[in-house]
């Protein structure tokens, strides 16, 4: 039996592993940089056909027309503010990270593409500050692409509710996760020969994250107003995972 791959029951992960693999994984040289934060290292083109397909359809499902803010709760490289700030004129953007390396990389990133509107920040998600936030809330749009799989269930629930009260009345947060298909299992300092190091994860079951978001947003007047599975088969890789998104909307009114 694998100790470091534990099946169905509860396991917290410790964040000080996790952080040290995301800052290493920050500082290093990749041939696609959105490998940083979405792995393949050695398949670019996968990376590139991932994040475009993941665009194409959240944009497809979300109303972009009329978004003037938008904060990215773990935006690693910043890949969302590219794609954002090319498609809502007059857009807004502000990621946080708690990478340091990875904020530094964002910076670097969005200055060689000569984008305007995009700010970073290092602040960590289980530690949101909105007093301290260099964009003011609310915001039209959150992105929560990726990052509950390295949260305990206490710090999900808490960025989900952060996040809802963050939220503009009538806007949306976008959720995307890899999950696990018939059970939760967590990773606990897994070493990936893929990657080349230990890393952490829970990879919860889709009827687990609804259940979190059931109780972290009541009362928040934010609900699932989409989900669905995101990538076809050939841009998946793993037998006990798949990608599966929620679009969650504030409603009009809400206070």
């Amino acid at each position: 039996m694998d100790v470091r791959r534990i099946k169905g029951r509860p396991v917290s992960i410790d964040y000080g592993s996790t952080q040290a693999f995301f800052e290493a994984r920050g500082q290093r040289h990749y041939a696609n940089p959105l490998s940083a934060t979405m792995y393949q290292d050695e398949q670019p083109e996968l990376v590139a056909a991932r994040d475009q397909a993941e665009k194409q359809r959240v944009s497809s499902s979300l109303v972009l027309t009329g978004i003037g803010k938008v904060l990215d709760i773990g935006c690693g490289v910043g890949r969302w503010g590219w794609f954002l700030v090319e498609h809502c004129p007059g857009l807004r953007y502000l990621g946080v990270d708690f990478s340091a390396s990875l904020i530094e990389q964002a910076k670097r990133e969005s200055g060689s593409r000569n984008l305007e509107g995009l700010d970073f920040q290092v602040m960590s998600a289980t530690r949101l500050e909105p007093d301290a936030l260099l964009l003011p809330e609310p915001f039209d749009l959150l992105l929560i692409s990726g990052l509950l799989i390295y949260l305990n269930d206490e710090d999900c629930a808490k960025v989900l509710r952060d996040a809802a009260h963050l939220c503009a009345p009538g806007g949306a947060i976008y959720l995307r996760e890899p999950v696990g298909i018939e059970e939760r299992f967590t990773l606990d300092r897994f070493y990936s020969r893929e990657l080349a190091d230990e890393y952490s994860a829970i990879y919860r079951t889709v009827d687990e994250l609804r259940s979190l978001m059931s109780g972290a947003l009541q009362g928040t007047e934010v609900a699932i107003e989409q989900e669905d599975v995101l990538f076809p088969d050939s841009l998946e890789k793993r037998a006990e995972t798949r990608q599966y998104f929620f679009i969650l909307r504030r409603a009009e009114g809400g206070q």
